[in-house]
């Protein structure tokens, strides 16, 4: 069982101080996770002055600690303090929160203007090469008996057209060959008109029969030549390429018909890429598609040559092959390869992806009332698509309406630090107080929710499974070399992080957490600082987070919260041992941060939930 701690009290005790709260008569000694290292035994400070309305400074890791000198640093873990500013709000309005122009200044919110327009959907597709289905050819035995050599006798090897490929041991063949001796034979006596026609037509009757036994027109003359029939054919290689397939070995019998070999262009391939069911409108036939080969990220192109002639019954993706010619490039089949696909949309309302607040099947923005104004209102959207960084809006929203695209989760911290209603606590009653996870507070509900919602649409579909196998211990890695500030050790664990995603059987329903973990994969030894390290920390956290809380993890995992994280915009993590060690800040800050929650080790196999 997972030991649950509510995101949204790890959210109150951020926003607390960044926006700016009411100060309070009394403040609250909060117990303190070993994670911070906290003097546990620290008195909280508290000034008469709130109640004589004097300007307060605080924490904005520890709310709870009050000082009126603006050059005192807290004692608990020596950050600058910040000031606490009351807020105009109405306590009456659920859905409106006002503040003043110092808590705006240090909210650094940042507002969109609603608009419609044109926008592009990126489509991402995955596949990997094969040989082009018209290049194979099949090496066949045009007549039963024993292979009694393999002159090719390993898969991989490269033929030209007319090498010898096997050699055949076949008594129908010696028969065959004894006829057209004495048919030929025949052919060259003294006879009358019409029996010299009838010899003539046993003559072409026995060629054609040794043709069709696979000899060669060649060979038929060099047997009418030497008089001598042979019990032995040897098979030729009609064309170039090379052996995909060997399916006999030396002293085998074959029957007629059964395939020996398999030949292969190596320069005519496909990349055949997996469509899901609900995007099959934005691919046909003909189109130009570019895609990368992952393991060089070079860039190619193609053009689609036809799609799979039905969906799969399981999977719920169509077939789309794209024709590739080699050329100059190193290509070998089986190799992954990603493609993007810009789909345009026209008249669409958006807004940026980072301002809706999702949890569930909620969407939550806050609006500026206006552009001069210190007051914001909750909205709930009803969202599309993802179209690139911005998100379709359906309803909620008109044109020219201001929505925060940077700090919405401030807002709505603040929201939940009153107890009023916010996108984790819509029914209000959010706790005050710095509460390192150790409790379960108010709105922990609408976080279960969420947590729900993500265990069904991660849930393996009968047929399919799911073993993670190395990749935890790898993005562990990764997390380690992070607060260890070690780029090189980051590197090294994120091509091992890559490799292991890559080689996971991936459910289709878990195409966006594939995303996810893959993020910049190829480019793990071009990343030339930590901060772009972090970057994509944050991604692969986002991906690993989701399977943690599906049950698809088999190891003991700790959710870590930053909420200073990326210019205040807070990131999660996963780490081993609940000892926290921040990976976005190293040692500058490297026990900034909060336990959100307990992941045991699922002992439970996820063959096919």
């Amino acid at each position: 069982m997972k030991t649950k701690n509510p995101v949204t009290v790890i959210a109150v005790i951020f926003i607390s101080i960044v926006v700016g709260i009411t100060a309070l008569g009394v403040s609250f000694q909060t117990p303190h996770d070993d994670s911070h290292d906290h003097d546990h035994n620290q008195e909280t400070v508290v000034s008469q002055s709130a109640e004589e309305g004097e300007q307060q400074y605080t924490c904005s890791m520890h709310p709870s600690f009050r000082s009126t000198d603006p050059n005192d640093r807290c004692p608990i873990c020596g950050m600058e303090l910040v000031p606490v500013a009351s807020s105009a709000a109405r306590e009456d309005d659920l859905e409106r929160i006002e503040f003043t122009g110092r808590s705006l200044a240090l909210l650094d919110l940042q507002t969109h203007v609603v608009q419609r327009g044109p926008a592009t959907r990126q489509l991402r597709l995955i596949g990997s090469l094969d040989f082009d289905e018209r290049s194979l050819t099949a090496i066949s035995a045009w007549t039963g008996g024993r292979i009694e050599h393999l002159h090719v006798n390993y898969t991989g090897a490269y033929v030209e057209a007319g090498d010898p490929l096997v050699e055949l041991y076949s008594p129908e063949l010696y028969v065959a060959q004894q006829e057209l001796i004495q048919a030929y034979a025949q052919t060259q006596r003294e006879a009358p008109a019409f029996l010299a026609d009838s010899n003539q037509t046993t003559l072409r009757a026995a060629r054609e029969r040794l043709r069709l036994l696979g000899l060669s027109g060649s060979q038929i003359e060099a047997i009418i030549e030497s008089g001598e029939a042979s019990d032995r054919v040897t098979i030729h290689a009609p064309s170039e390429g090379l052996v995909v397939n060997r399916n006999v070995a030396q002293g085998d019998y074959v029957n007629t018909g059964d395939t020996v070999l398999e030949l292969a262009d190596q320069d005519r391939l496909w990349a055949v890429f997996e469509l899901f069911e609900r995007d099959l409108q934005y691919i046909e036939v003909g189109q130009e598609l570019e895609f990368k080969l992952q393991s060089s990220n070079e860039q190619m192109q193609g053009v689609v040559e036809s799609l799979g002639p039905r969906i799969d019954a399981e999977r719920r993706t169509r077939e789309v092959r794209v024709a590739v010619n080699a050329g100059e490039h190193s290509l070998t089949p089986g190799s992954f390869v990603r493609a993007t696909v810009d789909i345009d949309v026209d008249d669409v309302m958006t807004i940026p992806a980072s301002a809706p607040l999702l949890t569930g099947d909620r969407a939550v923005v806050y609006v500026r009332v206006a552009a001069d104004s210190g007051e914001f209102e909750a909205r709930n959207l009803d969202i599309g698509r993802r179209l690139g960084d911005s998100y379709e809006v359906l309803s909620g929203l008109e044109e020219g309406d201001l929505v925060v695209s940077r700090g919405a989760f401030r807002i709505d911290s603040e929201l939940q630090l009153r107890g009023r209603p916010s996108m984790m606590a819509p029914q209000g009653g959010g706790a005050v107080g710095h509460d390192h996870g150790n409790g379960q507070g108010n709105g922990a509900m609408a976080e279960e929710e969420a947590t729900h919602a993500e265990h069904e649409e991660l849930t393996v579909p009968a047929g399919e499974s799911l073993q993670l196998n190395d990749l935890p211990q790898h993005y562990f890695a990764m997390w380690d070399a992070l607060q260890s500030d070690d780029l090189d050790a980051w590197q090294e664990a994120a091509e091992q992080f890559y490799e292991a995603a890559d080689g996971i059987s991936w459910p289709h329903n878990m195409h966006d957490v594939h995303d996810e973990l893959s993020a910049g994969a190829g480019h793990a030894h071009h990343v030339g600082s930590l901060d772009q390290a972090r970057e994509l920390f944050h991604v692969h956290s986002q991906g690993m987070i989701a399977l943690a809380r599906a049950d698809y993890l088999e190891v003991d995992a700790y959710l870590m919260f930053c909420p200073m994280a990326f210019d205040n915009q807070g990131a999660y993590w996963l780490q081993p041992d609940n000892r926290l060690l921040n990976p976005y800040f190293g040692g500058s800050m490297l026990r900034c941060g909060d336990r959100v929650e307990t992941f045991e080790a699922n002992q439970n196999s996820h063959g096919g939930h």
